[in-house]
Formats: structure tokens, sequence, C-alpha cells
């Protein structure tokens, strides 16, 4: 119960910082609409990061996480034509599993070396919410890419705890990633 209060209370922190991130309508877009960059390059988003959680996660400082993502998008910041997954394992600092699930992106933004990919978490387990729902439930996931041999940001917000999720809408990167990288496109 008090790692369930624990994450309640992250989450509710979470909502109020995403309460000032603009929804999707607002979302960055290229000219046009089109779906590259200047150089012709495809929106995109991909990597794997990771990092240890601090003292901002109640009950679960000390805790690793990690996030994956591969996504294209055909229109940035419209649903249509999005493409991709993104999988996310959590561990707590006794090396028990906290979550691990994975699922579909249903939609990316990008502007300049921030991104906002959301999506639906379509497999995995949380033992450490035992009768949570989690399958089908949004997920919203914000990365920056700092450039070469700079640490990645992150940021995530999951709709599974009541943390209501629209297209395209995420918080900041609001945690460094002390290993691996993302790399935006866009």
């Amino acid at each position: 119960m008090r790692g369930r209060t624990a994450a309640a209370a992250a989450l509710a922190v979470l909502s109020t910082i995403a309460a000032g991130v603009p929804s999707a309508a607002a979302a960055p877009a290229l000219a046009g609409g089109a779906a590259a960059d200047s150089a012709g390059h495809p929106v995109r988003v991909s990597g794997a990061a990771g990092t240890t959680l601090t003292n901002f996660f109640p009950g679960f400082a000390g805790d690793d996480v990690r996030i994956e993502i591969d996504a294209r998008a055909a229109v940035d910041g419209q649903p249509a034509g999005t493409t991709g997954r993104f999988h996310v394992v959590h561990r707590h600092v006794d090396g028990r599993l906290v979550a691990d699930f994975a699922g579909d992106i249903t939609c990316l933004a990008v502007g300049g070396r921030d991104a906002i990919a959301t999506g639906v978490i379509t497999s995995g387990q949380v033992p450490w919410f035992p009768g949570t729902r989690f399958i089908g439930t949004r997920v919203a996931v914000t990365l920056q890419d700092n450039g070469n041999g700079r640490a990645s940001r992150a940021g995530w917000l999951w709709g599974a705890f009541g943390v209501p999720i629209s297209d395209c809408q995420g918080s900041v990167p609001f945690i460094a990633m002390t290993h691996g990288r993302y790399m935006v496109r866009g």
C-alpha cells in the first residue's frame, strides 16, 4: 500500500507539471505539417536510456528505470500515420520488478531536440501494483536529445494511475538519464 501511495503522490506532482504543457493542438509542428526536417529526414525518435530514481519519487529512490522507444510520424503531431513501440522496465533498489510493460506509439510530436510520444500499453506486468489495470491504458513519454556525449532527459506520465493523457501531450523532460541516449530527429 505504501508503494501505491508513493506512486500516487509522484503522479500527482507529475500531473501538476503536465497541466502547464500544451495539448496536442499546440504541439510543435513542422512547416506545412510535413514529416521531415529541413534536410529531408523523417520525424523520428529512437533510443534507450535509463536512470536511478531520486527522492523526487518517494518510496522509489534508488530504483532503476529504463525506457526504450522507436517511433516515426507520417505527419508531425498527428496520430494518423504514427508507428512505433516503447518498452519500460522499472526495478526496485532491491532487484524486485516494479513494472515491465510495452506498447504501441499512437502520436509523435517533435520540436528541435524534444519529442513527445504517447501510446497504449499492449503487454506487460506490474507486480508492484497488484490489481491495477495497465493493459490498454495510455502513456506519455517526453524525451530530450542533448547531443553526443551529453545526457538525454525524459519525463513520463502513466495513465493507469488516473492521469488523463491526450495524443501528443506530455510532461517536461524532468529527469536526467544516466546511461544510454535518445535521438530526436525532426
